[in-house]
């Protein structure tokens, strides 16, 4: 099947998303390696730090197939989810934003959110339905 123009701009906008995010914690490394090693507890788990960007990219490289280029439901379901997590990110940014927190990688984290969720949207319009083998317009899908 040939991919929906939602799904093709569905993935545009989430390896946006994606790129950027990267370059969010390259921008935001030097903050957290510190305040890991403000924290006694962690202070000896420097590791942790890049072992969970690793992940994330194993996550998010794995919903991007998942979705745009092998179809899965479950998958779309896991970025929408993600997806409303982001408005809560959103949220913590304006926070940090208020309270006096660095511009560049508040604003760059609303831009990667907002991309994700523009993105997630995309999931349910009516050609990204059909992509994913769910009923359309009151259709049997079988």
């Amino acid at each position: 099947m040939q991919r929906p123009a939602s799904i093709v701009r569905y993935e545009q906008l989430y390896l946006a998303s994606f790129v950027l995010g990267l370059v969010a914690s390259g921008v935001n490394w030097q903050a957290r390696a510190a305040q890991l090693a403000a924290n006694p507890a962690l202070a000896n788990m420097q590791w942790l730090a890049p072992l969970s960007l690793v992940i994330g990219i194993v996550i998010a490289v794995t919903l991007w197939y998942f979705t745009a280029r092998k179809p899965s439901a479950a998958a779309k379901w896991v970025v929408v989810v993600f997806a409303a997590l982001s408005v809560l990110g959103i949220g913590g940014n304006i926070l940090t934003l208020l309270r006096g927190g660095p511009v560049f990688a508040v604003l760059l984290g609303v831009v990667v959110s907002l991309l994700y969720i523009a993105a997630a949207v995309l999931l349910f319009r009516p050609d990204a339905k059909i992509w994913f083998g769910e009923q359309v317009n009151g259709d049997d899908p079988a």
